[in-house]
């Protein structure tokens, strides 16, 4: 897989392409899985929301979201290739030379990558 580049370099075209492959790449991962994941980052868009001056600590939650997807990956091995892509997204967000403009555009890749992945018909079960 190809590094990440700094999200915060990206416009809305790239970020629809990256997302269009990666949500057709994770068909046969369970919706509720990403769902999973997607219900934590949407928590910390409301935080953003809601205190934008503390970027700090959505950096380190951002970071924290690793063993949550490490700990997916242990129980269900079909969700490694979502794993390690968004380790990658991750790291690209937090050592971003614009962390808040890669956070939003963050936001944005993974809110597109759930849309594809059900447009391409992701697994209900």
């Amino acid at each position: 897989m190809e590094q990440i580049p700094d999200l915060a370099t990206l416009n809305g075209e790239l970020l629809d392409n990256i997302a269009k492959r990666e949500g057709e790449n994770y068909r046969k991962i369970k919706t509720n899985q990403i769902r999973n994941v997607f219900s934590h980052i949407n928590h910390l868009k409301s935080k953003l929301l809601k205190e934008p001056n503390k970027l700090d600590e959505l950096k380190d939650e951002l970071i924290l979201l690793k063993p949550k997807l490490a700990y997916a990956k242990g129980r269900h091995p079909i969700v490694q290739p979502f794993q390690e892509f968004m380790f990658k997204v991750i790291d690209s967000t937090v050592n971003s030379s614009d962390f808040q403009k890669a956070l939003k555009n963050f936001f944005v890749l993974v809110e597109a990558i759930v849309a594809y992945h059900k447009f391409f018909g992701g697994r209900e079960n």
